[in-house]
């Protein structure tokens, strides 16, 4: 039985930092959050090969072909966009809507589903 589901603290668009792993250190923008899973997919970051067979008819998808896999959110930390260092987020209650905060530095960051 699967247990309850977070709301995540990263969301697509945002700019992340890998804290641990092979890759650690390295940032990159969110492509998609998997909240069920836990995951994310970060550009340029955990990028590994799939190889894929020729499709019916001969059709040109066969070869080997670079994609991001999904990494655990815990091991993201969004990047502050005035100090350009890791920062956690906070969620507060501002004239009725609910905004993400940088705590470090209070400046707001992307609000899901509007763009900015």
């Amino acid at each position: 039985m699967p247990s309850a589901i977070a709301k995540p603290h990263i969301v697509k668009g945002d700019t992340v930092v890998l804290r641990r792993g092979r890759e650690k250190g390295k940032r990159g923008v969110v492509k998609a959050v998997f909240p069920k899973d836990g995951t994310a997919t970060v550009e340029g970051v955990n990028v590994v090969k799939r190889h894929s067979k020729q499709g019916v008819q001969g059709k040109s998808s066969a070869g080997i072909y670079e994609k991001e896999a999904p990494l655990p959110i815990s091991s993201l930390q969004v990047i502050d966009p005035k100090s350009n260092l890791p920062t956690r987020v906070r969620r507060i209650r501002r004239d009725g809507n609910v905004l993400r905060v940088a705590v470090r530095s209070g400046e707001d960051l992307l609000i899901p589903g509007k763009g900015k």
